[in-house]
């Protein structure tokens, strides 16, 4: 429905909804291709990926690339906020659809590079935590996958985004009077557009810090203390809140309910693409067609009054 909705007119010709509809895509590719073996293999207690080394690698950089592009793309949504509500109007030229563009595919293509190193430390274990269970994960046994963790999953899919984007929130806050301001170059109508976009990601901000602080603070506490021997209540606490903050995490995965929630815009758009879809659908079914030998197939409403014959000749 993000996808859809940042495809209407309203939206599709500024950065900031190009930024946003990317990232919904890349975190529909993630939630419908990473946890579904995990569903399997926990849920079912189906594992057709077992003894794979190659499939776990390859799940787990796909996996952390899909989550790491979007959650750059948003970041650079929330700068684009920043640039727009800037009194600089030298800024605003940056706030284009062709530099969003180059952006996202520097983004792409920087992430798909930088990201190999996962693969080469994710594999299949017996973890004494899951029953003894082959799991893919990072044991992070030698020195560079530790530093690896570390890097990717503390500071890149961690703490990085969400302070970046509470940095550059909190800038727009201050700004945020300017979007009111433009009357000489803005119309009403884009004013609003432009100050409910603004909303929105303010919105998505505070939810991505609650998601991925406590996220990153627990990772870095496991992997500080990974050589450590633990009890079995310990490990039994530490998996409770592993469950917890990695749920928590998952909520990033929720901007379509904060954007329906923040901007009574984006719910008109939400609604007006539903129609589109029900609409086009329903045209698609109830399409009627006429036969007279002789004659191709007529539709009613296209031939009828062009045709030269009569419509009882026709019927």
């Amino acid at each position: 429905m993000n996808v859809l909705t940042f495809a209407q007119r309203t939206y599709n010709r500024r950065a900031c909804s190009l930024y946003l509809s990317i990232a919904s895509i890349c975190d529909f590719i993630h939630l419908n291709s990473g946890p579904l073996t995990n569903i399997l293999q926990y849920g079912f207690h189906y594992d057709w990926t077992i003894n794979s080394n190659t499939y776990c690698k390859l799940k787990s950089y796909i996996s952390f690339v899909f989550t790491v592009i979007s959650a750059t793309l948003t970041a650079i949504a929330s700068i684009d906020r920043y640039i727009l509500s800037s009194r600089n109007t030298n800024r605003w030229k940056f706030s284009t659809r062709s530099i969003a563009v180059r952006c996202i595919l520097f983004t792409i293509f920087f992430w798909i590079f930088f990201s190999i190193p996962i693969a080469f430390c994710y594999t299949r274990y017996n973890h004494s935590s899951h029953n003894e269970q082959l799991i893919c994960s990072n044991v992070s046994q030698h020195m560079p996958c530790h530093i690896i963790q570390i890097i990717y999953t503390c500071i890149f899919n961690g703490f990085l985004p969400p302070v970046i984007m509470i940095y550059f929130g909190l800038l727009t806050c201050t700004n945020a009077r300017n979007l009111r301001r433009r009357s000489l170059t803005d119309s009403a109508r884009l004013r609003q557009i432009n100050y409910q976009l603004t909303l929105m990601l303010i919105l998505q901000t505070v939810k991505s810090s609650f998601a991925s602080l406590p996220f990153a603070i627990f990772n870095c506490y496991l992997l500080a203390t990974i050589k450590l021997d633990k009890s079995l209540i310990l490990q039994a606490k530490e998996n409770l809140v592993n469950q917890i903050v990695y749920l928590l995490f998952w909520s990033n995965y929720t901007s379509f309910f904060v954007y329906i929630y923040s901007s009574d815009i984006f719910r008109h758009q939400c609604m007006k693409a539903m129609k589109r879809l029900v609409c086009c659908s329903c045209n698609g079914k109830k399409r009627r067609y006429y036969h007279r030998p002789g004659l191709k197939h007529l539709n009613t409403t296209a031939h009828i009054f062009d045709t030269k014959y009569k419509p009882a000749q026709i019927l």
